[in-house]
């Protein structure tokens, strides 16, 4: 087999005509689906063509290789911080990101997270990457946004307004998650909230 031949986990389809946020999205689900039964190794831009429904030059126009289409793949994956607007005070603020956060690595999407994260290789770092990008640069501003509210208000010392406490939360549910797998419940997230970021920024 070919390094780009299709890998043994690919379901071909007869390609289609769509385009746009249609096909892409075909293509990201391709992405996972591969990932999840053939794994990283193996995953060829002709494996997720194929199960697409598409032809590899669909995924060449944008991507040049498949880390630059895994990488895409799961940033799409993960949540958009606009979706996530202020709920009006402090702790409902940290709760609805938190929670937005906890829901993403939860999704369906989720265990093809775990398995690249436990696979030997680049697969873990292009987690990391895309953990990151989409996850701690975009949410640490939307806390320390809340944060600013919250010390306006008094109800947070401007002194913990940095990076470091912004940080605290999104890093908690993502170790718990990757170091004790899927299921974070409501209550683990809530503590955090009560228990560890209030306590941290009350004046």
């Amino acid at each position: 087999m070919t390094a780009e031949s299709p890998g043994s986990g690919a379901a071909s389809r007869p390609a289609t005509r769509r385009r746009g946020p249609e096909l892409e999205q075909a293509i990201f689900d391709a992405v996972f689906q591969q990932l999840t039964t053939v794994g990283y190794g193996r995953l060829t831009m002709d494996s997720v063509a194929a199960t697409a429904g598409t032809g590899k030059g669909s995924l060449y126009r944008r991507w040049p290789d498949k880390n630059a289409l895994i990488v895409d793949a799961l940033r799409a994956s993960l949540p958009s911080p606009s979706d996530v607007p202020p709920q009006g005070d402090l702790r409902s603020d940290l709760l609805a990101l938190l929670t937005r956060i906890r829901d993403a690595l939860e999704s369906s999407y989720g265990v093809t997270f775990q398995a690249l994260k436990a696979e030997p290789g680049p697969g873990a770092g292009l987690v990391h990457q895309a953990v990151r990008e989409r996850v701690f640069a975009p949410y640490r501003e939307l806390f320390l946004a809340a944060l600013a509210r919250g010390a306006a208000k008094g109800e947070v010392d401007p002194a913990v307004l940095t990076t470091v406490v912004a940080n605290a939360g999104p890093a908690m549910l993502i170790h718990r998650y990757f170091l004790e797998g899927a299921g974070i419940p409501d209550d683990f997230v809530v503590d955090v909230v009560d228990q560890v970021l209030l306590r941290m920024v009350r004046p």
